[in-house]
């Protein structure tokens, strides 16, 4: 596939007015395709602190979810939220009820409630049945929390969808691993659909959905941030996810991509040119990260969430317009 370069791409054919897109682009906004300027979307970056980044970078093995090459997303599996349901109830068990139960029978034998045999039985069966399950459940996830993954398989995050800069494609990824479909970039819809909650406000989600073909799933880009985000961050979450795409232009300067930016000759050239500096996020504190985050949140509140639009359909036909 064609990298996607938003100075010189193929136009595009008109979506056809049928299928499940059609039917979902009248229930929400179509978000259109621009040249991206440096707005940010603040919620998907902000966790990403230098802390974090450094402690990542440590295990040379594990790859990371966005560089210059792809952005990676993925999903925890059924069993995961299992797993861990288990492992706070396994904490609440060994911080409050065992050591109740513990007290229970001691109380019970200094005050010649119980005899000494019947309470070791009681004691012998707690200790079995709940004390010893409890701290190989707490044990196994210490380990698993300290980066010994082989020791939990069923805990293998799932493959959702790829965004690849180096070949311009999107992929999305059924549960067992497969590819599910992969298409250039330029040929998604971007999509903004909202759905009222139970308390009455509204809920987004934003997604690719293939312009061409009835799919019946959507490659959901808005899990990147969650649903619950002023309109104005899916804007600049499709603004920041296009400019990483667009091979024209330099990357998003964010802290998840800082180290692989002289990976990318666009970007390489942009950063020599404007003399940035190569660890301007990554030298910096938490504390200091935080306040640069929050400055930029700020900034961003009086500017375009994107860039002017662009026309990327045949004979300069406009593109349809849906709201919310």
């Amino acid at each position: 596939m064609a990298q996607y370069n938003s100075e010189n791409f193929k136009a595009q054919k008109k979506r056809p007015p049928q299928g499940l897109l059609y039917k979902v682009i009248k229930k929400g906004k179509i978000f259109s395709f621009t040249k991206s300027n440096d707005a940010i979307s603040i919620s998907t970056v902000r966790d990403a602190n230098p802390s974090s980044m450094r402690e990542s970078m440590k295990d040379h093995q594990k790859e990371m979810f966005w560089d210059n090459n792809r952005l990676i997303f993925e999903s925890l599996s059924g069993w995961s939220s299992l797993y861990f349901l288990v492992v706070g109830l396994t904490k609440i068990a060994l911080i409050v009820f065992l050591p109740i139960l513990y007290s229970f029978s001691l109380i019970s034998i200094l005050l010649g409630d119980g005899t000494l045999e019947t309470e070791s039985s009681y004691l012998a069966f707690v200790s079995l049945y709940l004390l010893a399950p409890s701290l190989l459940i707490y044990i196994h996830y210490k380990l698993i929390h300290k980066g010994h993954m082989n020791l939990a398989p069923f805990l293998r995050p799932i493959l959702v969808f790829e965004a690849n800069r180096e070949n311009g494609s999107i992929t999305s990824y059924k549960e067992n691993g497969e590819i599910d479909f992969t298409h250039p970039f330029i040929e998604f819809d971007c999509i903004l659909i909202s759905v009222p909650s139970p308390q009455g406000h509204l809920n987004y989600s934003l997604a690719l959905t293939h312009r061409y073909n009835d799919y019946p799933s959507s490659v959901p880009i808005g899990d990147l941030i969650g649903k619950n985000e002023m309109v104005d961050e899916y804007h600049r979450l499709w603004n920041m996810i296009q400019r990483y795409m667009d091979v024209s232009q330099p990357m998003p300067d964010i802290m998840v991509l800082e180290s692989s930016r002289e990976q990318d000759p666009t970007t390489a050239a942009y950063d020599k040119k404007n003399t940035r500096n190569p660890r301007y996020w990554r030298d910096m504190t938490d504390e200091e990260f935080e306040i640069t985050i929050e400055r930029i949140r700020k900034e961003q509140e009086g500017q375009p969430s994107s860039g002017p639009e662009i026309n990327i359909f045949e004979n300069n036909e406009p593109p349809e317009k849906y709201e919310v």
